[in-house]
């Protein structure tokens, strides 16, 4: 869900975006905030109200990027690359490219972001106080985000795997017990528990007072968690059984080739159609490897435009190509798929194209590891 989303920055190397659905969010959280703020201060002018919710929206979702970058400042210094923080609609997110080595490292890096939550909810804090008889709006806020911090740091402390809470959970029964896959277990199990309980209360809320939109969003907020913590599992369970096994092992050797001379019709005709492939390797007149074509890149052309167009002109060149190395491990082979959001990596040595991997080959390998308990 979260590929849909354009870059607004980066901090430290890491691309900070937004997510479409965030926009909904912002939009409901100031119409909100400027509800509250007519409400609670009726001397206020009309135009005050709705700036002070805009800004005061505007804080508290840097105050998100800042607790998703407590957990991506203490990833980096233990060692886990950070690819991304997203604003979504249900808050924010930070994609890491791999799990922490460690139950230690990754209690630190769980615990960072609500920890941050709390230090935000203090200064704010301070902040409503040292403006309480300066600026009455920038007091309102202050207090608004002290409370909506402290919110966020206690919310994200239950212990139910994907929060933060169940992160700490997971590292420390992966502590205790020495075993990563029966931290996850455990850590999924709560988190089913936190996701269903949050449904059930937003139904409760729903049925007993009438107020359905506080409900259903429980509802909602629980059925992510829910998914989010079963897709955890599921991830969790195939790295795990990737960790047997190298590309060379799986890769086919007879990387599916096509000549750059064709249109996207002759490809498509003679190629795709004729070989049940959706994707190929494009060679030049000297049989070096110019690019990657996929059934993905016809959404770059119109279909009165495939008779006239090279596949040239719509295939991945050779430079921005994804590989990987011989020696890479399954687990490496997955989650460079999983990150960059492909279904084939053709493995290289150096300039050398050795052989291909697509999903389909990497899951039936996986299954066999399965089969064999490794």
């Amino acid at each position: 869900m979260l590929e849909s989303s354009f870059q607004i920055g980066r901090v430290f190397g890491i691309r900070i975006g937004v997510h479409f659905t965030w926009f909904l969010i912002f939009a409901l959280v100031a119409f909100s905030l400027a509800h509250y703020f007519q409400h609670s201060h009726e001397d206020w002018a009309v135009h005050t109200a709705w700036l002070t919710a805009v800004v005061t929206t505007l804080l508290f979702f840097a105050s998100i990027v800042l607790h998703e970058l407590g957990h991506s400042v203490v990833a980096l210094a233990h060692g886990v690359p950070v690819i991304s923080i997203t604003l979504f609609i249900f808050g924010g997110v930070a994609q890491t490219a791999r799990d922490a080595d460690t139950a230690r490292a990754e209690f630190w890096i769980a615990v960072a972001g609500p920890l941050v939550s709390f230090l935000l909810a203090g200064l704010s804090y301070v902040a409503a106080v040292v403006f309480e008889d300066l600026h009455a709006p920038t007091a309102a806020a202050f207090e608004w985000l002290a409370t909506i911090n402290l919110m966020v740091a206690l919310f994200n402390l239950l212990p139910g795997f994907p929060l933060d809470g169940g992160r700490v959970f997971r590292a420390v029964v992966w502590g205790v017990t020495r075993d990563a896959a029966k931290g996850m277990r455990w850590a999924v199990a709560a988190g089913r528990l936190v996701a269903y309980g949050l449904m059930g209360l937003g139904l409760v809320i729903g049925l007993n007072t009438g107020a359905w939109v506080n409900g259903l969003w429980l509802v909602l907020i629980g059925w992510f968690l829910l998914t989010a913590a079963e897709s955890s599992a599921r991830q969790f369970a195939l790295e795990h059984m990737a960790q047997g096994g190298r590309a060379t092992d799986i890769m086919d050797p007879n990387v599916p080739m096509v000549p750059a001379h064709l249109t996207v019709q002759d490809w498509l005709d003679n190629y795709v159609l004729a070989r049940g492939r959706r994707a190929f390797l494009v060679w030049g007149e000297n049989d070096e490897v110019l690019g990657l074509v996929s059934l993905d890149d016809l959404k770059k052309l119109p279909r009165d435009q495939w008779a006239e167009t090279g596949l040239v002109e719509i295939m991945t060149p050779r430079h921005r190509l994804y590989t990987v190395p011989p020696s890479a491990s399954l687990a490496q082979v997955l989650a460079a798929m999983e990150r960059y959001g492909v279904n084939q990596l053709p493995v290289a040595d150096g300039d050398q194209i050795m052989g291909w991997i697509d999903r389909d080959r990497l899951l039936r390998a996986l299954k066999v590891h399965a089969e064999l308990g490794r």
